[in-house]
């Protein structure tokens, strides 16, 4: 069974706002809080690669599209998605404001009870700009082990698998894509890098890294900025790895 958190908010829904939930779906016995989409990243094609390959593994997911995340209730959660950046686009938009780390839509308390959440045994699984204009001493920061600077026009990135920490490369081969490119300031040396690439334009980047935090789990991945990536096999497998690696 699962629960539908919608307020619709002009993100692009696609279609997701008509869903029910489906009476012949066995009882979940794992509950995820998805929090989904903003101006840049249409909640569609996360919705795919991400939510459906959770319930896949038997979680019973809570998807939020608007800024009403149930802070108090994080402890319900087995694990939580975040794929959107800091920028509370409503204010940005109306204010036509220019500088993207103006106004955030989660205050530093807010942060924080993630950042509890995961120090407790919760589970974490930012995605592409889940790490995006999050402030730089900030909890998402800190959870992520790395500040989001800015990121190159997108380019073609070869990206390659390092390591093979907690079984997050299995089945994945090198590949190509037209991604984005993350400028970080990371401690690598707190967390286990397992996925680079490479673009002649810019060097080498880092796409995936994950580490405990506390009694929790975060793992970190870049790519996926919009629908031509997230169906790529490559990156669908990468994605089920990261799903898998937090039932270990």
């Amino acid at each position: 069974m699962k629960t539908l958190i919608v307020c619709i908010t002009g993100l692009l829904l696609l279609g997701l706002s008509g869903q029910r939930a489906s009476t012949d779906r066995p009882v979940a016995d794992k509950k995820a809080l998805a929090i989904l989409g903003d101006f840049w990243h249409a909640v569609a094609p996360l919705h795919g690669a991400i939510v459906m390959q959770m319930e896949e593994r038997g979680y019973a997911t809570d998807i939020v599209l608007d800024y009403n995340v149930p802070f108090d209730k994080l402890a319900e959660y087995d694990l939580i998605v975040m794929s959107r950046y800091a920028v509370d686009d409503h204010r940005k938009l109306k204010e036509k404001e220019t500088d993207s780390r103006k106004y955030g839509w989660m205050t530093p308390a807010q942060e924080e009870a993630i950042e509890a959440y995961v120090s407790n045994g919760g589970h974490l699984f930012l995605h592409h700009d889940g790490i995006g204009f999050y402030p730089k001493d900030g909890a998402i920061s800190r959870l992520a082990k790395a500040y989001f600077i800015m990121h190159p026009p997108a380019t073609t990135i070869t990206v390659v698998p390092t390591g093979n920490y907690a079984g997050l490369n299995n089945g994945v081969e090198p590949f190509i894509i037209k991604d984005e490119e993350y400028k970080l300031e990371i401690d690598s040396s707190a967390t286990n890098v397992f996925m680079q690439s490479f673009s002649p334009e810019n060097g080498r980047f880092f796409q995936g890294w994950a580490h405990d935090y506390g009694q929790g789990k975060v793992v970190v991945f870049v790519p996926g900025h919009d629908r031509y990536t997230l169906v790529l096999p490559m990156v669908r497998r990468s994605i089920g790895n990261i799903l898998d690696s937090f039932g270990r």
